[in-house]
C-alpha cells in the first residue's frame, strides 16, 4: 500500500472511531488499537510532510459535539495526551524534556489517568455559570444543568475574594457506585452498563438533568484553563483546588527523578485493583509552570506532559463450559466457566459472555483457548476465542428453548437480544415478582412490600404467586416484625386482590411485552380469563399494539404446561377475573395521555384516573400523543410536546377533564 493511500485509509478509520467515540458514546476497538492507528498516522506525516492535510485527524482531539446540546467554546483548547507504553518510552520524552529545557533538576507531577469523561467548569465571581464537554477541544457540549447535579462540583468557590476561572477535570463513577448502580437497574429490568465511563458519559450527556441527577457521579479537578494569579506549579494548584472546594485526586505524586516516575508508575499498577475508580494509566506533567510555558504545545497535546498508558490486561486461559443463568428479572445469561487464571490480580473462573449474539460474534465454543480480561476492571468477560489449528472444535453454542431453572417457557421480547423466562413462580425470579403480583399498578396488595416477599421465599413459605393465598396465620405471624394486626390486613387485602380486574391480573402476570396498556387493551377485546386463553394469536394480533412476538409470548404462555398451571393454581385459589368496558362515551376515549414532571397526586393515580376515563396511557411523546399532562420540573417530554404540537395540559386541567 502506497503512503498516499495509507494515509488516507488511516485518518478515515480514525475519524470513524473518533465520531463513535465521542459522539454515540461507543467503541468498537480497544485503546490499544486505536493509539497504535493512531502513531502510525503520526509516523507516516513526519516521514512524508507533504502527506499532512489541515483537516487530518493527528490535528484533532475528537468530533463535533451533539445537535441535542448547545455548544461551549474553550479557550484555550483542552487538548488530549501523547502516550507512552514503557518505561523506554518514558525515558524518551524525559530525555527530550531536560535536553529542551537544558536542565537536569525537573520535578513531575504524577497523576493516575481516570478513565473518565473530561469536563470544563467555568466560574464568574466565584459561581459556576458554565460547563463542557471537551467535544473537539475547541467546541463541547453545553451540560451546564447536569454538572450542577453532581455534588462534587461546587456551585460557588470556597473563597472570600471574586474569582473567575475555568477548571477542568474528569468525571466518573466510583466502582461500588457503579455496581449498585447495575444492580438496581437489574431487578427493574433495565439494561445494564457496559463499564462505568460508558455510564458515566451516557448519565453526563442525558438531555434530561433529572436523569443526571439520579446517576452517582463523581468529579475530580486536576488542571484549570489559564492558571490563577500567584500559582506557579502543579502542586500549588492541587492546593488551591482543595482550598476553593474541589475534590483532586489523593494518589497524586511530586516527583523530583525521573526514577520517583517510574516508581510511582510502578505503585499504581500494584493498587490498581484496590482503587476506587477506574484507571487507565498515569499522567506524567512538568510541576513548574514556567517550564511548560517553555516546552509549549503540539497542535493536538502539550509537549510538557505525557499519558504513560497501562497495557490492557488479557490472559488466555481453556473455556471448560457454558452454563445459562437465570437473573431475577427472568434474564438468560450465558457464563463461561474457565480454567482459573490470573486477571488484573484476580483469579478469574467465570467469565459472563452477554448474549446469544455475543457469543455467535465471538465464535465461542467448549474447549476452545480463549483471552480472557475484566471489562472496566470490574466484570470478567471472554474477549475472543483462540481455535487450535488441528483437531475438532466443539458445537457451537444455542441458548436453550426452555429456562434451566424451572423448565418454563423463554421468550425473546421485540427489539431486544435477551432471551427470558416467562414463568412467574420460577425461583430465580419469585421475589422479584412476588413484588410485582403486589405492586400499585398490579393487584395492589397493602402490607406485602418487598422485605416481607424476601421473608416468605427465604423461610420456604412461598414457592409460587398461588401459594400467597394458601398462608397460614401462625407461620406467618411467627416471622420477624410480623404481628397479628399486620397479618390480618395482610389476609385482608389478598382476600381483597381476589376481585382484582382482568387487566390487573394480566399485569401481575409480567408476560413479557405486555405491560398495563398492553393489559387493558385486552382485557377489553376478551372481557374474561377463559375467553382469552382460548384465543388464537391472530386474535392476539388484532388487539391494538400486540405484534407478532408479543402474540407468540402471550400464547406460550397460557399453553404451556408450568406457565398455565400457575394460572390453573389462581383460579384455585379464588381468581376469576373479568373486566368490565366502563369506557364508553367517556370524555377521554379515544385520547393518548403521557404524564411528565411531578404531579401533587401519586403518578400511578393519574394513570389509572385517565385509563378509568377511557384514554390510553403511555410513557413516551410520539406523534400518537394527544395530550401531555406536564407537572412542575417538566423536562424533555414537554419540549418535545410543544415541537410536535401535542396538546399540553396542567394537573388542575387533566382533572377537570376527567370531572367532566
Amino acid at each position: 500500500m502506497t503512503p498516499v493511500k495509507e494515509v488516507a485509509n488511516l485518518s478515515a478509520l480514525i475519524r470513524k472511531y473518533n465520531r463513535l467515540y465521542y459522539s454515540e458514546n461507543r467503541s468498537e476497538i480497544t485503546d490499544t488499537e486505536y493509539d497504535a492507528l493512531m502513531n502510525r498516522l503520526l509516523y507516516l506525516e513526519r516521514e512524508y510532510p507533504d502527506l499532512l492535510l489541515p483537516d487530518s485527524p493527528t490535528a484533532r482531539v475528537g468530533s463535533a459535539p451533539l445537535a441535542g446540546f448547545s455548544s461551549i467554546v474553550h479557550d484555550p483548547p483542552m487538548l488530549s495526551l501523547s502516550n507512552v507504553f514503557s518505561i523506554e518510552d518514558f525515558r524518551t520524552f524525559h530525555t527530550r524534556v531536560v535536553s529542551e529545557l537544558n536542565s537536569e533538576m525537573v520535578e513531575y507531577s504524577a497523576e493516575p489517568k481516570l478513565d473518565g469523561v473530561s469536563l470544563s467548569l467555568v466560574y464568574e465571581n466565584s459561581m459556576l455559570v458554565a460547563a463542557g464537554t471537551r467535544g473537539n477541544g475547541v467546541l463541547g457540549e453545553d451540560v451546564t444543568a447536569n454538572a450542577r447535579t453532581i455534588r462534587s462540583v461546587p456551585l460557588r468557590l470556597n473563597t472570600d475574594k471574586a474569582v473567575n476561572v475555568e477548571i477542568r477535570g474528569e468525571v466518573f463513577i466510583n466502582l461500588n457506585d457503579f455496581r449498585e448502580m447495575n444492580s438496581g437497574r437489574e431487578e427493574a429490568g433495565e439494561a445494564l452498563f457496559a463499564n462505568p465511563r460508558n455510564a458515566t458519559s451516557g448519565s453526563l450527556r442525558q438531555l434530561d438533568s433529572s436523569v443526571t441527577a439520579t446517576r452517582p457521579l463523581s468529579f475530580i479537578a486536576y488542571a484549570c484553563g489559564l492558571h490563577p494569579e500567584g500559582i506557579r506549579t502543579q502542586q500549588g494548584l492541587f492546593e488551591k483546588l482543595l482550598q476553593w472546594g474541589f475534590l483532586v485526586n489523593p494518589h497524586n505524586s511530586l516527583c523530583q527523578s525521573p526514577e520517583q516516575v517510574v516508581a510511582a508508575y510502578d505503585n499504581l499498577t500494584q493498587i490498581r485493583s484496590d482503587l476506587a475508580m477506574e484507571i487507565d494509566g498515569m499522567v506524567v506533567k512538568l510541576n513548574c509552570f514556567s517550564e511548560r510555558e517553555e516546552m509549549g504545545f503540539l497542535s493536538r497535546a502539550p509537549r510538557w506532559a505525557t499519558a504513560w498508558k497501562f497495557h490492557a490486561e488479557e490472559m488466555a486461559t481453556v473455556l471448560t463450559g457454558i452454563e445459562v443463568q437465570v437473573g431475577r428479572t427472568g434474564r438468560l445469561t450465558p457464563v463461561a466457566r474457565l480454567e482459573p487464571v490470573l486477571v488484573g490480580g484476580v483469579t478469574v473462573t467465570n467469565a459472563t459472555l452477554h448474549n446469544q449474539d455475543e457469543v455467535t460474534r465471538k465464535d465461542v465454543r467448549v474447549g476452545d483457548t480463549v483471552l480472557v480480561r475484566r471489562a472496566g476492571d470490574v466484570i470478567p468477560e471472554v474477549v475472543t476465542s483462540l481455535p487450535a489449528e488441528v483437531g475438532n472444535r466443539g458445537e457451537a453454542f444455542r441458548m436453550p428453548d426452555e429456562c434451566p431453572v424451572c423448565s418454563g417457557p423463554v421468550v425473546q421480547p421485540e427489539a431486544e437480544v435477551n432471551l427470558y423466562c416467562i414463568n412467574p413462580s420460577c425461583p430465580a425470579r419469585l421475589r422479584r415478582n412476588l413484588e410485582h403480583w403486589a405492586s400499585r399498578k398490579a393487584l395492589d396488595i397493602d402490607g406485602l412490600g418487598k422485605q416481607l416477599c424476601g421473608q416468605l421465599v427465604d423461610a420456604g413459605m412461598v414457592n409460587s404467586i398461588a401459594d400467597l393465598y394458601s398462608l397460614n396465620y401462625h407461620d406467618l405471624t411467627a416471622l420477624e416484625r410480623m404481628g397479628e394486626l399486620k397479618a390480618t390486613k395482610l389476609f385482608a387485602a389478598l382476600a381483597k386482590s381476589r376481585n382484582s380486574s382482568l387487566s390487573r391480573f394480566l399485569t401481575g402476570l409480567g408476560i413479557p411485552g405486555v405491560g398495563e396498556v398492553a393489559s387493558r387493551d385486552m382485557a377489553l377485546e376478551f372481557a374474561d380469563l377463559e375467553t382469552l386463553g382460548d384465543a388464537s394469536e391472530e386474535e392476539l394480533l388484532a388487539v391494538k399494539g400486540i405484534g407478532p412476538v408479543t402474540a407468540l409470548s402471550i400464547r406460550r404462555f397460557f399453553t404451556n404446561p408450568i406457565t398455565s398451571k400457575v394460572i390453573q393454581q389462581l383460579v384455585s385459589a379464588g381468581f376469576h377475573p373479568v373486566e368490565k368496558d366502563t369506557t364508553r362515551g367517556s370524555y377521554l376515549s379515544g385520547e393518548t395521555i403521557v404524564f411528565t414532571g411531578t404531579l401533587v397526586m401519586p403518578r400511578q393515580k393519574a394513570k389509572e384516573l385517565a385509563m378509568k376515563a377511557g384514554a390510553k396511557v403511555t410513557g413516551t411523546i410520539t406523534g400518537k400523543t394527544t395530550i401531555l399532562v406536564a407537572g412542575e420540573n417538566s423536562g424533555s417530554k414537554l419540549k418535545k410536546a410543544e415541537k410536535l404540537g401535542v396538546r399540553v395540559v396542567r394537573e388542575t386541567d387533566f382533572m377537570d377533564l376527567i370531572n367532566r
